[in-house]
């Protein structure tokens, strides 16, 4: 009641009450919206109200301190950053949702990217580089935007002024915090690692104050790391293989490709391939993006050591390759896809790519035209060349699949309604738009398939052949769109189908890193350290893949490992340096098929002791 009017501070409730409901109503959203997961709901929905208010109450008599004591100009530049900071979080409520990043980790991604990889990712948005020219330009006048939108409500509210005792602002900074503090002592004991996981990402700061005990692990020593480029050229120049016979070897990597839509009615002729040859229900990719998943498919090796490898200057190329090479095959690629994206022409294929004897490029706006054209030049080539009958393998690389997914416009479109171009926009939250989006990828996958056919009813019979996707692709299955987001199955399990001889067999386990293995295998019944993978043509002698996420042009920091039936996912504490940490965080237990674990130990580190250790370590090797 002794309060002066000075030491009020007016309020401008119409502006701050609705970045206050936007804040509630977007992390509301993002909590209720997380699927497959047990745990408190209302326990992070609490703690997101409460961060909410503290943010907001923050911004009020942060302003009034700059306009006091900094004068006019600072407290309206100050409204303006305000403005799109708060904008910032409904984007960040967007990318969390179809991305599982934070707006900052995007941010802070694009700023170590280089020009050229960030022109590329934008190009490979579908979107024109015109219409993202105009998204930035607009973006830069957001700031006075709000300056407007402040100054109108400010009017409107000062008819029917509200204000606050400034000693009430302080009463709130520590009440807050301590009624949070409180909250999470009472509920994170008891919280699961996948729901504290997910949730965590819809508090508007990303953390709380406390963490549960059972998401840490500590590991014997750092990551193992790869074979040095020097040890891989020794070992190569010391083979002395005879081979009798070189039958010639085809490898499709198809982009964006997950095994269950591989049916009778969408791509029959794989779904028939399918029947006739080595595969595993449970085949997955070695990672979520195209980069890493090239790699282990190369390099034979965890996608977790990309980054390693780049950053050590590789010049080699695959050692598959050079293997296949020291033994005198010929390697030739035929690609609708973009090599220089993360320099992976370099890793894959060498210094100048010395690997290859033949380089076709089809990559240009039409991917459907550009796999039709790869698929025309590689058959027309055979025909045309006897030295391509034998000892050769060709490499190819489709793109239909790969969003927007495309096929001819004159090419009979077996499922619709589809979605026209650029309306994955409208999926959000909309499962009639996602089924739509749905038909557009199924058709991508029939037109494919169509292709694959044609290359069947060509080849020679004695080829070996092995298609795969090089990963997978989600539509809101474990709540995010697309890839490069999370490890869920939809993004990492892919069609691996392994034609050698007549060997028609299930396997219960196959990554891309078996690929090259496998082939050098057949060919010469002989296996190499220098490939990590394992040969599908022999017992398996650790049941294990790991699989890597999308990290942009950093090494991965997130992984998870799968045994066939359930996974542990983990990520690196130190995720600019995760070569030398050995402190993991638990994100998640699961299926292979991402339902939650009811019947696993009650204690997380048990369970994983019984499941992973053979993988931990080889990974982590014990001191």
């Amino acid at each position: 009641m002794n309060q002066k009017p000075s030491d009020s501070i007016h309020v401008n409730y119409l502006f701050y009450g609705a970045l206050l409901l936007l804040l509630i109503a977007t992390t509301t959203c993002s909590v209720l919206l997380k699927e497959n997961l047990t745990g408190s709901r209302f326990f992070f929905w609490f703690y997101s109200f409460g961060q909410s208010l503290f943010e907001v109450s923050s911004f009020i008599f942060l302003g009034w301190l700059l306009r006091r004591f900094l004068g006019r100009l600072a407290f309206w530049l100050f409204v303006g950053a305000i403005f799109v900071f708060f904008l910032l979080h409904l984007v960040d409520f967007m990318i969390e949702r179809v991305l599982d990043l934070s707006v900052w980790e995007t941010i802070d991604f694009l700023l170590d990217e280089t020009y050229d990889n960030f022109i590329h990712m934008l190009d490979a948005s579908g979107i024109s580089l015109h219409m993202w020219a105009l998204f930035f330009a607009l973006f830069g006048l957001l700031p006075f935007f709000g300056m407007l939108i402040y100054r109108g409500t400010d009017l409107i509210a000062r008819q029917k002024p509200f204000s606050v005792p400034g000693s009430a602002f302080l009463q709130l900074f520590i009440c807050i915090p301590a009624a949070l503090f409180f909250w999470d002592y009472s509920g994170s004991r008891i919280i699961e690692p996948d729901a504290y996981s997910a949730f965590i990402k819809s508090l508007p700061w990303k953390h709380t104050f406390l963490e549960p005990g059972s998401i840490h692990l500590t590991a014997s020593s750092p990551l193992r790391p790869p074979p040095s480029e020097e040890i891989v050229r020794k070992t190569i120049d010391a083979v002395d293989w005879q081979i009798e016979k070189k039958p010639n070897i085809f490898l499709f990597v198809v982009e964006s490709l997950r095994e269950d839509f591989i049916t009778p009615q969408i791509a029959p002729h794989l779904s028939q391939f399918r029947e006739t040859v080595i595969r595993s229900p449970s085949a997955v990719s070695n990672a979520n993006s195209t980069a890493l998943s090239w790699f282990a498919i190369f390099h034979s090796q965890f996608s977790l050591h990309w980054r390693q490898l780049q950053s050590d200057h590789w010049k080699l190329g695959s050692p598959a390759l050079a293997l296949f090479k020291k033994l005198g095959y010929r390697v030739h690629l035929y690609t609708s896809a973009d090599l220089r994206y993360y320099g992976m022409e370099t890793l894959l294929f060498g210094e100048n790519r010395s690997l290859l004897d033949s380089y076709q490029s089809f990559h240009q706006s039409d991917a459907s035209e550009a796999d039709r054209n790869a698929l025309t030049a590689l058959q027309s080539n055979i025909a045309s060349d006897p030295s391509l009958q034998s000892g050769n393998i060709f490499l190819v690389f489709w793109d239909s699949t790969h969003f927007n997914y495309s096929w001819p416009k004159n090419y009979a479109a077996p499922f619709a309604p589809y979605a026209k171009e650029f309306d994955y926009f409208k999926a959000y939250q909309s499962p009639q738009n996602i089924e739509l989006i749905k038909n557009r990828y199924r058709n991508a996958i029939h037109y494919v398939d169509s292709l694959f056919g044609h290359f069947l009813s060509t080849v020679s019979p004695d080829s070996l052949i092995v298609f795969t996707g090089d990963h997978g692709e989600e539509f809101f299955d474990n709540g995010h769109l697309f890839h490069n987001s999370h490890l869920s199955a939809a993004q990492t399990t892919v069609p691996l189908y392994l034609k050698i001889g007549y060997r028609n067999e299930r396997l219960p386990l196959l990554s891309q890193m078996d690929i090259m293995p496998t082939l050098l295998d057949a060919v010469s019944q002989r296996t190499t350290p220098i490939l990590h993978g394992e040969s599908a043509l022999r017992p398996k002698t650790w049941p294990f893949a790991v699989i890597s996420r999308f990290n942009a042009n950093r090494a991965p920091y997130e992984f998870c490992i799968h045994n066939g039936h359930s996974k542990l996912t983990l990520q690196f504490n130190d995720r600019k340096h995760p070569y030398s940490t050995t402190h993991l965080r638990i994100l998640s237990r699961r299926t292979c098929l991402d339902k939650h674990l009811s019947n696993c130990h009650a204690e997380v580190h048990d369970w994983i002791r019984s499941e992973f250790t053979p993988a931990l370590d080889r990974l982590f090797p014990p001191k």
